[in-house]
């Protein structure tokens, strides 16, 4: 008796280790297991049933990427890291150091980079580009109906652009801004602060008329604003169109991504094992 529970136990535990990480769902061949459902839960702060929806979205834009034999070349993603790199200001060395500091190994990074780019080329060819352009009279009436989503009225700015690859440069152009500064490129510009993003618009505001901004970062390289004009108050359709048209665009890529997801789910053979 001595000998036999000693094995009883063993076997009583090592079933409910299995029972804690056991296939608790099989999505096209693809299992979800307990563990991950939790850990989807927790991480993301969801109800149980909002975890199994989103790992078995997770699961179907994997199968359809397959399907669609979407694939990313090394040099794509050597350039993307570079890009990641650059915009942080960090060097590639430096980008592993941080990544092995919140225990996420090089190769896992460059995975989840892949599996990413994948999804949003997949998004581009199979779904993005069946989205027709909206009419004139399709983007007024979507600006009426979210009127107040565009009440701040938008402002025509005058602006005049340098670019350079080296701050030393920029700062020289800033200083003697009627003399041409060899890497410095200036460009006109007039854009409505509706079209800006928050932090540029804030930038700009903080400026004085015909006065430089700080430079600033793009990732691309550096740029700084020589202020014009700020101009003067708009109101209406003409003096938002692009926000509108941008905002359209927002929601028809949301609505047709998940219509799309929607009947890859019905048509999906899913089959529930444990929950």
């Amino acid at each position: 008796m001595k000998k036999i529970l000693p094995f009883l136990l063993f076997s009583l535990l090592n079933t409910q280790a299995q029972v804690l990480d056991a296939i608790a769902i099989d999505v096209e061949g693809q299992p979800i297991t307990t563990l991950e459902i939790r850990a989807v839960q927790q991480k993301m702060n969801m109800t149980k049933q909002a975890a199994v929806e989103a790992l078995i979205k997770d699961r179907l834009e994997k199968s359809a990427i397959e399907k669609a034999n979407i694939t990313i070349d090394d040099d794509a993603i050597q350039e993307k890291v570079n890009a990641i790199a650059h915009a942080k200001g960090l060097s590639q060395e430096k980008m592993k150091e941080i990544l092995i500091q919140k225990g996420l190994t090089w190769d896992s990074y460059i995975e989840q980079l892949t599996t990413g780019m994948k999804k949003e080329r997949f998004l581009q060819e199979h779904i993005l580009a069946k989205i027709d352009r909206p009419s004139e009279s399709e983007l007024e009436t979507f600006y009426n109906t979210h009127r107040s989503e565009f009440s701040n009225a938008p402002r025509q700015m005058s602006l005049v652009a340098y670019h350079s690859d080296s701050v030393e440069n920029l700062k020289m152009a800033i200083a003697n801004p009627m003399k041409p500064i060899a890497g410095v490129e200036k460009e006109n510009v007039l854009v409505s602060s509706a079209e800006m993003s928050p932090a540029l618009l804030d930038l700009i505001n903080k400026t004085a008329v015909n006065a430089f901004t700080a430079p600033v970062n793009t990732g691309k390289g550096i740029v700084a604003y020589f202020v014009k004009s700020k101009g003067s108050g708009q109101s209406g359709f003409a003096a938002v169109k692009n926000a509108v048209a941008a905002r359209w665009t927002q929601e028809q890529r949301v609505h047709a991504a998940q219509d799309f997801f929607n009947k890859l789910k019905s048509n999906a053979n899913i089959r529930v094992i444990r929950l």
